[in-house]
């Protein structure tokens, strides 16, 4: 879930996201609608910092689904690269949970996806 408030870009700010962990229920099942039983502890974990913050300016912004590279209870996983050793596929180099750390990376990263690729 995401919730915005009026503030600056395009007359909104943005919290969020936060993470649920779902069992995929098939390919055209996702429910992507707000869970409200999620909106009152995303709402406490912003007024922590923000504190006189009131509810009634927050309004749920999106849901939706972001695959996860490891399973839930696992360590968190930054980034995994896979060449064709891994794939078993040859020419073929797969990148999987690119979030934060790897946009952060991501000059690094190409430099390595650059490297694997002159190496296939």
């Amino acid at each position: 879930m995401a919730c915005t408030i009026p503030a600056t870009w395009g007359g909104r700010g943005r919290f969020g996201p936060d993470a649920e962990w779902i069992s995929p229920p098939g390919p055209d099942a996702f429910d992507y609608t707000v869970n409200a039983a999620r909106v009152l502890p995303f709402i406490e974990a912003i007024q922590r910092y923000w504190p006189d913050l009131t509810p009634d300016r927050l309004h749920p912004d999106y849901a939706g689904v972001r695959p996860k590279i490891q399973a839930e209870g696992e360590p968190a996983h930054d980034f995994v690269l896979q060449g064709p050793a891994q794939t078993g596929v040859d020419g073929y180099l797969a990148l999987y949970g690119i979030e934060s750390p790897g946009l952060t990376s991501c000059l690094a990263l190409a430099d390595l996806v650059a490297e694997t690729v002159r190496c296939l």
